[in-house]
């Protein structure tokens, strides 16, 4: 199950391989965030800056795409 090793988040990561889709204030910070089960399944996506494609990619290869964590902005994800 993927985990934010400095706040122990393990709901939601993010990816910093994608920009917002925007850049103004109330834009979300992230263009890709990912929801993910206890058992490590990822379970929804919220795209808002990556095209569909990227977000099939991410699907299948969360390991390499979900690389922050949304909550303290951590990038010591560990999975």
């Amino acid at each position: 199950m993927p985990r934010c090793r400095r706040c122990g988040n393990d709901n939601s990561l993010a990816s910093s391989l994608f920009p917002p889709a925007s850049d103004t204030a109330n834009a979300p910070p992230y263009g890709l965030v990912a929801n993910f089960k206890k058992d490590g399944s990822l379970t929804t996506m919220e795209c808002q800056g990556a095209s569909l494609d990227d977000a099939q990619e991410a699907y299948e290869d969360p390991e390499h795409y979900f690389d922050t964590c949304p909550v303290c902005g951590a990038k010591d994800i560990e999975w």
